[in-house]
């Protein structure tokens, strides 16, 4: 839920109700297209390219990609220092509020964005499952993640080919749709370690998106982060690799 306070504030530097409120979903998201922001803010899709567009023209975002075009902030920091020198009074707390989404702000052409909160995390493992256009790859080992998206798993089922790689053949009854288990490798690398192998973060979550996007979601010392990479350069690779030593597990019901 978008905080009305905020939302004021921003407001108050000249932004429009529109222009404020896809640029506090942007500050979240750290990128997403013009359909998704329609969806999370509910402007009207007649609008949405205009509050974009006039967005840009204010230094406040950047743009990148076709087929959709993706939309992301410009460095807040930066932003910022441009409006106090444009005399703008009465930053401080809206910058420490913007900065509160985040605790790194990438510059506009970095291609990984760190996502920071529960909150961002859910929405962008949503949009994802809901926006591939032909294979999702989702690798987990997390009976609670199962659970929770798996109505998100199975509409995506519907229309696109979904490999759901699980840490634990057990864990094929709490899934929605066909799973399977990785080979040797895979196994090794993301889900059970060499006992005596430094590897830093686990892995909770791995999101393959089209061979194109990606999305990690890691835990070390009990704070968890995820990140959010497009265009993957590596995805195509590491989706291929996965493709080829997974192998169908035959789920089991609870209790047997």
């Amino acid at each position: 839920m978008i905080d009305d306070a905020l939302l004021s504030q921003l407001k108050g530097i000249g932004m429009s109700e529109y222009e404020a409120k896809v640029y506090v979903i942007l500050s979240a998201l750290r990128v997403a297209s013009a359909g998704e922001i329609h969806e999370q803010t509910k402007i009207p899709r007649g609008r949405i390219y205009e509050t974009l567009t006039s967005l840009a023209q204010k230094g406040f975002i950047v743009s990148a990609g076709t087929s959709p075009a993706r939309y992301s902030p410009v460095d807040v920091i930066r932003t910022l220092d441009r409006l106090t020198r444009e005399s703008v009074t009465s930053l401080e707390e809206l910058f420490l509020r913007l900065k509160a989404l985040e605790t790194e702000t990438p510059e506009s052409h970095l291609q990984g964005y760190r996502l920071c909160t529960e909150w961002t995390r859910d929405m962008q493992i949503r949009m994802m499952l809901h926006r591939a256009k032909s294979e999702i790859i989702l690798l987990c080992d997390d009976r609670a993640v199962l659970v929770r998206y798996r109505g998100d798993i199975a509409r995506a089922a519907k229309r696109v080919r979904v490999y759901l790689v699980v840490g634990r053949k057990e864990l094929a009854q709490y899934a929605p749709v066909r799973c399977y288990t990785g080979g040797s490798d895979l196994d090794a690398s993301l889900f059970h370690h060499v006992a005596d192998e430094e590897i830093g973060p686990s892995m909770r979550l791995l999101l393959l998106a089209d061979r194109r996007e990606s999305l990690s979601i890691m835990e070390e010392g009990g704070r968890v982060t995820g990140v959010f990479t497009f265009p993957d350069i590596y995805a195509g690779y590491l989706s291929r690799k996965i493709v080829q030593e997974i192998e169908p597990v035959e789920r089991q019901r609870k209790g047997t």
